[in-house]
């Protein structure tokens, strides 16, 4: 019987080791964010619950703590399930949500906004609930100057991480794959999708673009865009959206 051909040492090194790597994506908990409700009183900011949504996704992917589920499929589920602008689910709902997206976790709260003298005060609050208890692990908010939209989805963001840190903490360490890109300290996202600043206005132009695009108005979409990052050129998360819809 002829030998089998055999293959370079180096490639076969190669081989094994890759088929011995523990699966990364397996270890990483997987994090729906659901879209705020709105307790204030301008319907008009009803619609920042989708650019609130989106930048909490891009902020928490970037963190790298845990896989994230994306806008658009969020769109489907509650299309799907009929959950209009309910912020508050019972546990069959949690439950029902966690199952259709996969989730371990979800990430839920509320937004309003109120007068402080002088001052438009913007307040967040969020709730990180695990799926399969349908129990509120914590509560967490942010407050402050409306006109410091970008600061305030920061520190929620950051807040709601370090939740999701602690949670991985009770697990073994994940196993992580190669990477090309260079490593950054834990807990530090990377800063290439946010621009310096993001007022509430601006931020609320940036949700009605992608409320049109949910709507398939693609041509109200790229407009609304267009402005956006007339206003932050630096919002790089916008300039994909954009780029997305050009295509």
């Amino acid at each position: 019987m002829p030998a089998l051909p055999s293959l370079p040492l180096r490639l076969l090194c190669l081989l094994l080791a890759l088929l011995a790597l523990p699966s990364a994506a397996a270890d990483k908990p997987t994090v729906a964010v659901l879209y705020f409700g709105y307790g204030g009183k301008n319907p008009d900011l009803e619609v920042l619950k989708k650019g609130l949504a989106q930048m909490l996704i891009s902020d928490l992917s970037d963190f790298g703590t845990a896989h994230l589920v994306e806008r658009d499929r969020l769109e489907e589920i509650i299309q799907e399930l009929e959950l209009g602008q309910s912020s508050k689910f019972d546990p069959a709902t949690v439950a029902r949500i966690g199952q259709l997206v996969g989730a371990h976790y979800l990430v839920m709260g509320d937004y309003f906004d109120m007068k402080m003298g002088k001052t438009n005060m913007l307040i967040m609050g969020a709730r990180v609930i695990e799926v399969r208890t349908a129990t509120i692990l914590r509560a967490l908010n942010a407050r402050g100057d409306a006109d410091e939209f970008l600061l305030l989805e920061q520190k929620l963001a950051q807040d709601v991480n370090k939740v999701l840190e602690g949670l991985a903490t009770k697990s073994p360490e994940p196993s992580k794959p190669p990477s090309s890109e260079p490593p950054r300290a834990p807990g530090t996202p990377q800063p290439s999708r946010k621009p310096r600043r993001l007022t509430t206005q601006t931020a609320l132009r940036y949700s009605r673009a992608l409320d049109a695009k949910d709507r398939k108005d693609v041509e109200t979409a790229k407009k609304e865009l267009g402005v956006v990052l007339e206003e932050e050129p630096d919002f790089m998360l916008a300039s994909m959206d954009l780029a997305r819809l050009m295509k």
